[in-house]
């Protein structure tokens, strides 16, 4: 038997610079980079960015400058809507003023998304150049999305699994925008004949289905006889979290409608899965599951780049606090490059493991 280790990297915009400051704060005490220290790593969302980001080669370091670089200018706002008949022109301001009140929003937002996709597009292409999902071969990565033609849950990942090499063409650029593109947000993604968004929807601590990644690497190992066989004593897993949300919402005294809640969904959702999955993973791994989060000191959005410089501060702060403890428990440990499958077998027993493919 051996030691499996994973790196699970939960979703929440530009809060993931929280993430970057700590694992680099980390990887410097560390002297080596720290995905040499985890065999899959699993990111959603601003996650995701990340779990690429390291699953692909670039250090903790490199993603650190990446969030220092672009953090704020991927939240690039469209410009604003500007009527062209009389009358919209007469009565838009207004209405405007008024659906601001009530969700917090511009009108702008009920129509369209609320950042454009081509700061992603380029800041995403030169981290990652022309990179697929078949060309990360060290350490195993997944990324959730949501796949809205198919009206099913899908994960990104590398060709650690044979249903791998169904997505090993997927520019790696391609998969991360996919699982960034959070509704209200940005706009959905498309690749191929199918539509993708914010993998936050169903999985947005993914610390479950990296479990569950783990356990189906395990079967196909044991059933194909390669590589090592892990049983579930033998998994250990680090998640991070980017902010625990202390907010207690007053909703109207009769009944919330659209306007209340169009502005506090996500936030609910997001706060509310992240926390859903901690009894279950305590329960199941026990001391082997351990997961770094920080108290978030007011409302912080999941666009709110004014917050980066704090944010980088607490991951600083975070990581010498932890890394003592982080480091006795998972830093000890090695990965081992994995096999990938390739086309001629992408096949095989397809339908009995993994998830949907594309």
């Amino acid at each position: 038997m051996s030691r499996f280790q994973i790196l699970s990297l939960s979703g929440g915009g530009i809060r993931g610079a929280f993430v970057t400051s700590y694992l680099n704060e980390l990887e410097q005490k560390l002297g080596r980079p720290i995905a040499q220290c985890f065999d899959l790593i699993a990111g959603t969302s601003t996650g995701g960015i990340i779990a690429a980001g390291l699953a692909s080669g670039l250090t903790a370091e490199q993603m650190h400058d990446f969030y220092t670089r672009y953090g704020a200018s991927i939240f690039t706002p469209r410009k604003n809507y500007q009527p062209q008949k009389a009358y919209l022109k007469l009565f838009y301001p207004l209405v405007n003023w008024v659906f601001n009140r009530q969700t917090g929003n511009k009108l702008d937002s009920a129509f369209r998304s609320r950042f454009c996709s081509h700061a992603l597009q380029i800041s995403f292409d030169e981290a990652f150049g022309d990179k697929t999902l078949g060309s990360v071969a060290t350490t195993r990565l997944i990324m959730p999305a949501m796949n809205l033609t198919t009206g099913k849950p899908h994960a990104f990942r590398s060709r650690h699994l044979p249903i791998g090499v169904c997505d090993k063409d997927i520019k790696l650029s391609d998969a991360i925008i996919a699982t960034t593109a959070a509704p209200t947000y940005f706009p959905h993604r498309q690749i191929g004949e199918n539509a993708y968004i914010d993998g936050g929807m169903w999985a947005s601590d993914p610390s479950m289905l990296a479990i569950a990644e783990a356990m189906q690497i395990q079967n196909i190992n044991e059933k194909l006889k390669i590589g090592e066989v892990c049983s579930p004593e033998d998994i250990s897993l680090l998640s991070v979290g980017t902010g625990t949300a202390q907010f207690s919402l007053s909703p109207p005294a009769e009944e919330a409608g659209l306007l209340y809640w169009a502005s506090r969904v996500p936030e609910v959702m997001l706060t509310a899965q992240a926390q859903g999955v901690h009894l279950p993973l305590k329960f199941f791994l026990g001391d082997r599951y351990r997961h770094v989060n920080f108290k978030l000191e007011e409302k912080w959005g999941l666009d709110e780049i004014e917050h980066i410089p704090k944010l980088f501060n607490v991951g600083k702060i975070r990581a010498r606090e932890t890394f003592a403890s982080v480091s006795e428990q998972f830093f000890q440990h090695e990965r081992k490059p994995f096999s990938p499958f390739t086309s001629d077998e992408g096949a095989l027993s397809i339908d009995n493991f993994g998830f949907e493919s594309s």
